[in-house]
């Protein structure tokens, strides 16, 4: 056992000579790890590694000439919209219009490149011009210092779109903490201006004459986090701690997601050490190096079909995590639906209203016709009796001596008035009642059927 365990040990010295140091100190006698433990890490750390070394060739290979599967994972990415992905009743959460991804790193790790790459693969366009801004030559050269927001796919409805960042601050990790936090709770804004405060006075006040602050803010929805696997290789430890430390900032993970992993520029290494940079910065950052760190070379043919399929990889994993991750906003019937018997329980709801809304029509249709006829009656004597016109009161309470033959003649014709009631000029009372040209037209007509008229004047 000994044996195999310093065979190990040299294996690991020269896969990883930059890291053995660390990996033996972690696991040394004194945090009482035995060697059993750490033969069985080592032994694992040689797989991952021979795993990732022949990924990119097996998946040539498969791929080949054939760009089915290349054009489905394409296609599913174009046909993305908020939610798509998520397993759950999209009515009792938040959906954002358009997800927001954000693109954070170091200075110089590839950000903006990695925008571009991702633009030509979506849009299919491999001479597509470049949307976001280029740094060349040294880090310390140019860069991103506001917030740039690139939607996707590039025209018409974007259902996602990428947040280009300015480059985290190597000198000061609170600025890089402060920036996240202002991230992640106050959302992005496109032409945000981005300042550290290591950054000189007149940066300072350029970027505040520039920036830009009436565009929509947006609420970060995932993240993906690029490292320039040269730097992680030739830097000193400043950087992987940097690096480490930004990662693991709590802001950055939504619940137990932490975001996705970007390896950039690993056409400047050979096919090992690309592999050896992926395997380590699994360990340092605590994330499975093969699933969640994807090896995007900057300056590749854009034609490479295995890189492109890393790409639509890349953006499937961001996509369903922030469709995993949606805010839950239920509405006020959600108690209702999630209980046993939820649906039945709201049709019954349904029909109970429904019935008593048709019962109180009822009742009000009922009492309007039982109701209705008395009182307007009732109305109609008041009315007579508060008259207080003198000619109308003479013909109700005086006779007159003589009568018109037109209305003895009509007199003849009805029944005889009750004793003690008076008796009316009807001539006179039409003329009152009704309009005088309307009254002389009438007389004319046929005479009107008097006995109905004193019954529904005289309301018994």
């Amino acid at each position: 056992m000994g044996g195999d365990t310093l065979k190990d040990e040299e294996l690991a010295s020269s896969l990883y000579p930059d890291f053995s140091r660390s990996s033996s100190c972690c696991f040394s006698d004194d945090l009482g790890v035995s060697e059993e433990k750490l033969a069985a890490y080592m032994r694992k750390r040689e797989k991952t590694y021979q795993e990732i070394l022949q990924s990119h060739d097996l998946l040539r290979e498969r791929l080949g000439k054939n760009n089915r599967k290349l054009k489905l994972a394409r296609r599913q990415i174009l046909s993305y919209t908020p939610g798509s992905f998520a397993d759950v009743n999209l009515s009792d959460y938040h959906i954002p219009k358009t997800t927001s991804i954000l693109i954070v790193g170091p200075k110089g790790a590839g950000k903006s490149s990695l925008v571009n790459r991702i633009t030509r693969v979506v849009q299919d366009e491999e001479f597509a011009p470049a949307r976001a801004q280029e740094s060349y030559g040294m880090p310390s050269n140019g860069g991103t210092f506001f917030l740039q927001e690139y939607m996707i796919p590039r025209g018409g409805s974007a259902s996602f779109c990428l947040c280009d960042t300015r480059g985290l601050s190597q000198i000061s990790s609170s600025d890089n903490t402060t920036m996240i936090e202002q991230w992640i709770k106050k959302g992005v804004h496109h032409g945000e201006p981005v300042i550290w405060t290591s950054d000189d006075s007149d940066l300072k006040d350029r970027l505040i004459r520039d920036g830009c602050t009436g565009c929509e803010i947006r609420k970060v929805n995932s993240i993906i986090f690029v490292v320039n696997a040269v730097e992680m290789m030739e830097s000193e430890s400043s950087y992987a701690h940097m690096v480490s430390t930004a990662f693991n900032s709590p802001l950055l993970s939504f619940k137990d997601d932490k975001p996705a992993v970007v390896i950039t520029h690993g056409d400047l290494l050979s096919r090992e050490e690309r592999a050896r940079v992926q395997v380590l910065v699994g360990e340092l950052l605590g994330i499975p190096p093969d699933k969640q760190i994807f090896d995007i070379p900057g300056s590749i043919d854009s034609r490479d079909a295995a890189t492109t399929l890393t790409v639509c990889n890349l953006l499937r994993h961001c996509l369903e995590h922030a469709d995993k991750n949606l805010r839950f906003c239920p509405k006020r019937n959600f108690t209702i639906s999630k209980v046993e018997g939820g649906d039945k329980n709201r049709t019954r709801m349904t029909m109970f209203s429904v019935a008593l809304t048709l019962f109180l029509a009822l009742a009000i249709i009922w009492f309007i016709h039982e109701h209705g006829g008395q009182n307007v009656a009732h109305e109609a004597r008041h009315e007579l009796h508060v008259f207080q016109s003198p000619r109308l009161y003479n013909l109700t309470h005086e006779v007159l001596p003589k009568l018109s033959s037109s209305v003895q003649n009509s007199e003849s014709e009805t029944e005889d008035v009750p004793n003690g009631e008076p008796s009316i000029d009807w001539r006179t009372a039409r003329r009152l009642w009704f309009d005088e040209g309307k009254v002389a037209k009438a007389e004319g007509e046929p005479s009107f059927d008097w006995r109905t008229t004193r019954r529904l004047w005289y309301v018994e």
